[in-house]
């Protein structure tokens, strides 16, 4: 009878096991918010913009155009089922956008196209509850978008961290646009200055989507792969040290050509990691 037992404790216990397993993966594939920005992204509506339209946009987001909320309340209201989808997605604990990097330039980014539309969809809904007064409800949509924008930014390459960038300075201009407005409320300020604060120093990890960008597998023949090589530790240090950028730059220019065209211009990348850096640091010096 013991040896009955054990042979079927045996055969059960990977079933439960694997039952578990299952359970845990179902649990975590819940947990992922980058389903639910996909969701998001399929309830948007009449979101393609004209030339016009969206130079107009840029000015707005740039802060060098003001908000019209005659022009932009009925494009705003049609989208807010897909902004309140995002905004619950921005409660949950992983953002995993699923990209195969093995797939080299042929790798799907559309997903972060579709997330800069979605989050100046939400600046433009932030600018028009503070047009209407309703500061609460504005703040709470600044600090899902500032969310939102750092998990677009997730496993992903220079193009998404760039893009991402792009969306978190827009929510900080806003920001700064809801303070010269008028007066926030202690809690209100609390919701900005824990979403900002939340964000760190530099705002998203520029090293880490460096690396990735150069490490996309690529047709190179050995010489450039092996200055490739020795080119990505380099560049992901200059990151955090500017000092190195000169002997950086000398690198890439001895490198072979096949090798120094797939490279992004690391004073450019560095640019734009100091300016999130620096509008980060304002912003927090406004907020208290």
């Amino acid at each position: 009878m013991n040896s009955f037992r054990s042979i079927a404790l045996l055969i059960l216990l990977p079933a439960l096991t694997g039952s578990s397993a299952l359970g845990q993966k179902k649990a975590n594939l819940g947990d992922n918010a980058a389903l639910r920005y996909w969701t998001a992204f399929g309830q948007m509506q009449d979101s393609v913009l004209t030339d016009g339209q969206a130079k107009k946009l840029n000015s707005i987001l740039d802060g060098t155009t003001p908000y019209d909320d005659l022009e932009y309340k009925d494009l705003v209201e049609r989208n807010k089922p897909a902004l309140e989808i995002m905004a619950r997605a921005t409660t949950l604990p992983i953002c995993d956008w699923g990209l195969d990097y093995q797939m080299g330039s042929e790798m799907p980014q559309e997903y972060v196209r579709k997330a800069l539309v979605l989050g100046r969809l939400n600046v433009l809904y932030a600018f028009r509850m503070l047009i209407t007064g309703d500061k609460d409800q504005a703040v709470s949509v600044l600090a899902s978008g500032v969310r939102f924008s750092h998990d677009v930014a997730n496993g992903g390459s220079l193009f998404a961290t760039l893009v991402a960038k792009s969306l978190l300075v827009a929510h900080v201009r806003a920001m700064g646009f809801a303070l010269h407005t008028g007066e926030l409320s202690g809690a209100q300020l609390s919701v900005l200055q824990k979403a900002v604060a939340q964000l760190g120093v530099d705002g998203l990890d520029w090293r880490s989507a460096m690396r990735r960008e150069l490490e996309i597998p690529r047709a190179l023949d050995p010489q450039a792969s092996s200055a490739l090589a020795k080119i990505i530790p380099v560049y992901v240090e200059a990151l955090n040290s500017p000092a190195t950028l000169s002997d950086l730059q000398q690198m890439i220019a001895g490198a072979p050509p096949q090798c120094s065209d797939l490279i992004p211009n690391p004073k450019h990348v560095l640019e734009e990691k100091q300016d999130l850096a620096g509008k980060l640091q304002e912003i927090r010096s406004r907020l208290r």
